[in-house]
């Protein structure tokens, strides 16, 4: 069975993500832009982790 990987915020640890799709975004270009529903933060770099291994790093902070 493959491993699922979810995406982390790199600011909160958050796992409740989603690609950005606003308007500035957009116009800056930034298709593949994602953004944290928890903290807000938004940028091109959301490591992708095993739940597992997302659970362990949500745990530490």
């Amino acid at each position: 069975m493959p491993k699922k990987y979810i995406r982390v915020c790199p600011e909160c640890s958050s796992t409740d993500t989603q690609p950005d799709m606003s308007a500035d975004s957009y116009a800056k270009g930034l298709l593949n832009s994602w953004r944290c529903n928890n903290c807000g933060y938004t940028g091109l770099f959301f490591p992708e982790y095993t739940s597992e291994d997302a659970k362990k790093i949500k745990e530490k902070k």
